[in-house]
């Protein structure tokens, strides 16, 4: 944070003294610094935020909070190639200073001797609904079973290319991610061995526990390309880390299960719950990959990656409490395992080029991922053993992938790409060296598409595809066997300042063992109108139905209710209308406004088992209207005014309003 400090007051510097670096006649003369000669930009801001009503609910939708922020910053410099160092670097960042999503580069290079690239960026995530208020479901609070979580997520990267001749080039970069913050979530008290009744109450009861998380990839490249005649050559040789850590606890003692509805509740209190869970991976980096025209017609294309993940894994838990008034308990449990994740990726395509009208790409890929685990698990239940064994579970997942495509150009505007891909999978699950039937499947998928671009007239343009996904047999019960997807673009220029486009999109999903069948039926109008320099506006409007009918088979307990007319227990619909507009208006020299608005209204309701729906119609409209004026040599005074607010129809309690006033100075020298 010390150097987004630091930027921060380069940047109100160079704002300060941009002005004294002008030349006195009035134009404008780029700032110099040694023999660099500097352009860009600094904006400052300070947002204030008024919200009434559930303000987590704002904080997942916007997550901008009010306080001074740093809006953007833009530094270039160049120089005629005498300064023995760089001939050129660049330096950006926007967001910093509270923004959900901040981001930073900055690059130098010297002509054939070294380009250094650095980019980070971070990215806020935040989910708290309201779990206070009752659903009409039954007298019961908890909207979203108790998980929340506020974490963030920094990716960053550095990489150095040096130019040892024109066509030999050593490639060095650091990578890093991590991911961290606070979590909630609920936990259920099972252990390795638990017995029938006490997994009866372990299902019925669910506590409220905290869990930090923290995870941390790192990884180290070192590698060249090379180029002879047509030929492209690239390999990467590194070193990859990857540390998870996962942890909870209760939140008070005695602490009682979140369904407080159920009388036997009362007495079932969890004294103590503690959970330790933690896994380190390494592997080595091998990429390689190429490209070339061995003629003229030809071109050729592949890679291989290859990574073997090892590491040890470990579990330890605790956790006490009374599955009844009379019955205490107190259970522990561990683990210890090591993992080994051998990964291999081949690819290998090629284009032929018949002539330009007409060329054909074909492309391969091979992957084989391989997980195997051995380890030692135990649990002691009341002091005495419950559980004691070694286990060995070994996953291998092979995937063999082609696919074809051809493209036809008849005429200068028209264009017909035809394609086709093949998948196999082949997955098995081995325990004890026992392969495990339910857990292992072969699925084959065959993928046709079709897609056209046709221009018949210089205002008027198509563009569309067909793309349909016909399954064997699907792993999991989300997936579905069929998938019918089209797109539709048109769009017509009316006149040099009014054009118009249409997209229509439709999916179509079955899964016939669950009896699912979802479909996706969606429009987009939009209409843009540029009267000149000084005036332009847009419009829009999207109308989206998506729906989805099945069957839910539960493994446990009663049967699902079905609807007698449908035979449907899950029916799942929302029907929305989202309406869209914007201008920009310059009556006069540096001074504008800006607005742009969007309406959503959604309506349907989700039914399950047959009771009464949680989700159903809501309102959402935001909206933005800025004012600014340049004054010159001292810069752009804008005024951002933002309005929304969200109504939720059925459950009311993540209902909120919100306004945002934003006042910001943007300098450019």
């Amino acid at each position: 944070m010390r150097f987004f400090r630091s930027l921060f007051f380069l940047a109100v510097i160079l704002m300060a003294v941009s002005p004294a670096l002008e030349a006195q006649d009035g134009n404008a003369t780029p700032p110099q610094w040694g023999a660099f000669q500097l352009q860009g930009s600094a904006g400052f801001g300070y947002r204030f935020t008024d919200v009434k009503g559930y303000e987590p609910m704002f904080m997942e939708l916007y997550n901008l909070r009010k306080g001074p922020r740093l809006t953007e910053f833009n530094l270039f410099g160049k120089t005629d190639g005498t300064n023995p160092f760089a001939d050129n670097f660049s330096m950006s960042t926007s967001g910093l200073g509270g923004d959900p999503y901040p981001s930073g580069q900055l690059s130098m290079s010297k002509k054939k001797v070294y380009d250094f690239r650095a980019n980070w960026r971070q990215s806020y995530f935040y989910w708290n609904q309201n779990d206070d208020v009752l659903l009409p479901t039954r007298n019961q609070t908890g909207l979203t079973d108790n998980h929340d979580w506020a974490t963030v997520r920094k990716v960053g990267s550095a990489n150095l290319t040096l130019h040892a001749t024109d066509n030999l080039r050593f490639n060095f970069g650091y990578d890093r991610s991590s991911f961290t913050g606070a979590t909630y979530t609920t936990f259920s008290p099972y252990f390795f061995g638990d017995a029938g009744n006490f997994g009866s109450y372990a299902r019925a009861n669910a506590y409220y526990v905290y869990s930090p998380t923290a995870d941390y990839n790192n990884r180290f490249t070192g590698g060249f390309d090379y180029t002879y005649k047509k030929w492209n050559f690239h390999y990467n040789l590194g070193y990859q880390t990857f540390s998870e850590n996962l942890f909870f606890e209760n939140i008070t003692t005695p602490q009682r299960a979140i369904d407080t509805t159920t009388t036997s509740t009362a007495d079932q209190l969890l004294q103590s719950a503690h959970w330790s869970d933690f896994r380190e991976l390494k592997t080595p980096v091998s990429e390689f990959s190429y490209n070339g025209n061995p003629t003229e017609h030809v071109a050729l294309r592949g890679s291989y990656m290859f990574y073997r993940y090892r590491g040890p894994a470990t579990i330890d838990r605790s956790f006490s409490g009374n599955s009844s008034a009379t019955n205490p308990y107190s259970v522990e449990e561990s683990g210890r395992a090591e993992v080994s994740e051998p990964n291999h990726i081949a690819e290998q395509g090629v284009t032929i080029t018949v002539n330009p009208q007409v060329s054909f790409d074909f492309d391969y890929r091979f992957k084989k991922f391989t997980t195997s685990t051995e380890g030692m698990f135990y649990s002691l239940y009341q002091g005495t053993t419950a559980y004691n064994e070694e286990v060995q579970n070994d996953w291998n997942d092979t995937l063999h992938q082609i696919e074809f495509s051809a493209t036809f150009t008849p005429k200068s505007n028209l264009i017909v790409r035809p394609g086709f891909s093949y998948y196999h999978s082949n997955i098995k699950m081995f325990e004890d060296g026992t392969l495990d039937e339910p857990r292992s499947l072969v699925s084959r998928n065959w993928s046709p598409e079709v897609s056209v671009f046709y221009r018949p007239t210089s205002r008027l343009s198509l563009r569309g595809n067909i793309h349909t996904y016909n399954r064997s047999s699907s792993y999991t019960a989300l997936t579905p066997h069929t998938d019918f997807t089209t797109r539709l673009v048109a769009s017509y220029r009316l006149s040099d300042k009014f054009s118009i486009e249409d997209e229509l999109y439709t999916v179509t999903q079955k899964l016939l063992v669950t009896k699912f069948r979802g479909t996706v039926r969606a429009n987009t109008i939009t209409l843009n109108y540029r009267a000149n320099d000084q005036y332009s506006l847009f419009g829009g409007f999207t109308y989206d139905d998506q729906l989805a009918t099945g069957v839910i088979a539960w493994q446990r307990g009663v049967p699902s209710p079905q609807d007698i007319s449908t035979g449907d227990s899950l029916r799942d619909q929302a029907l929305s209308r989202v309406w869209m507009a914007g201008l920009e208006a310059r009556p006069v020299k540096n001074f504008g406004v800006r607005f742009t608005g969007n309406y959503v209204r959604t309506t349907g309701l989700g039914y399950e088992d047959g009771i009464n729906p949680v989700y159903g119609p809501l309102t959402f409209p935001y909206a933005t209207g800025s004012v600014f004026y340049d004054v010159p040599r001292v810069g752009e005074f804008s005024v951002d005014l933002y309005r929304t607010y969200y109504i939720q129809q059925i459950v009311t309690g993540n209902n909120f309003s919100a306004n945002m006033l934003a006042i910001r100075w943007l300098r450019r020298f």
